[in-house]
């Protein structure tokens, strides 16, 4: 056994952990609108998932997910047994507890807490994709290894949005975003035009900082953009769509377990080489981090899940000039 591969007690846990956060989400999700009954609706060719609650002359809607069998099973099944939230809240934490035990990666409290407020707003559930190095930091504990100490190391969190999630969530009104995050000490970071609304929010001389992105239009950046179901304004950023098709969820360790969607790993890997070799010389050392996490990821991914590069690879066929300048820089990292 490698001496970087977690406990395989660890990966259990981890899966049950993992299993049973997303349950408890569907559930939550549901019951904040009960009484009620499930509706299926057709956005953009898509089927999704949505509570349907009458008040009055009123139809609310409350959105849980792309209809699939597994989800109408876990609904039905979950809110037939009307667990107990508080109940599943404190199992996941001992299962947390035990997995952190057994060497899985631990959460920073600060990040943790920033993570849970998110989470707490319906941002992941609502297309909110976890990106940046807080998205690699979940996939050792995802995959059941140990990653490199060196590249796990920062305090800044990046949240993507689906946009295809984002409108099929559109109806529900927006989550008071930005007034969270002031409650919990963050300032707006102001932008290069400060007509422009801002993007980022940063607790006063800390490093703590959250960064809202949106898959930009053709290949350039453009001006930040209010996001339908989001509630903040979000930078554009070219190729974030093919980052956050389509992402995984995974569990934050921490004494209160936070449920996020990250990106593939495969993408992820192939990404952050794209970005490492689009930086200037001015930023070398966020190329050498981008590099390290890419190559660790490619690496553990190639010995044990090589079907993921693959789908990566061949998703990224969809963007030439990317998959170029990725090929480009695989050879160059090619040792010899």
């Amino acid at each position: 056994m490698p001496p970087n591969r977690l406990p395989e007690s660890v990966g259990t846990l981890y899966a049950e952990l993992l299993d049973q956060a997303v349950g408890l989400e569907r559930l939550e999700a549901a019951s904040g609108a009960l009484p009620g009954g499930p509706i299926a609706k057709t956005v953009h060719g898509r089927r999704y998932l949505y509570w349907q609650i009458r008040k009055g002359d009123r139809v609310l809607q409350r959105y849980l997910g792309p209809d699939a069998p597994e989800l109408r099973a876990d609904i039905d099944r979950r809110l037939g047994a009307r667990e107990d939230l508080a109940t599943d809240r404190a199992a996941l934490a001992r299962l947390a507890a035990m997995a952190a035990r057994g060497g899985a990666l631990r959460e920073t409290t600060a990040v943790a807490e920033v993570l849970d407020l998110l989470a707490a707003l319906g941002l992941f559930r609502r297309g909110g994709v976890l990106v940046g190095t807080q998205a690699y930091r979940c996939y050792g504990n995802l995959l059941g290894w140990a990653l490199p100490a060196a590249s796990l190391r920062t305090q800044d969190i990046d949240l993507a949005h689906d946009l295809a999630v984002a409108l099929a969530s559109a109806e529900e009104p927006a989550p008071p975003v930005a007034d969270r995050l002031a409650g919990a000490g963050f300032l707006p970071v102001p932008g290069l035009d400060p007509r422009e609304p801002s993007t980022s929010f940063k607790v006063r001389g800390r490093d703590l900082r959250v960064d809202f992105l949106v898959p930009a239009r053709g290949a350039a950046t453009g001006s930040p953009v209010q996001v339908a179901g989001l509630g903040v304004a979000a930078q554009p950023l070219p190729l974030l769509d093919y980052l956050v098709d389509e992402p995984i969820p995974a569990v934050v360790i921490a004494p209160r377990p936070v449920l996020v969607r990250v990106p593939r790993p495969g993408r992820f890997a192939l990404h952050k080489l794209w970005t490492a070799a689009r930086r200037p010389a001015s930023e070398a050392a966020k190329a050498r981090k981008d590099r390290a996490q890419a190559e660790a990821l490619r690496e553990l991914l190639a010995a044990e899940r090589p079907d993921d590069l693959e789908e990566a690879w061949t998703a990224l066929a969809r963007h030439p000039a990317a998959q170029r300048l990725v090929e480009r820089e695989i050879r160059r990292l090619a040792p010899g």
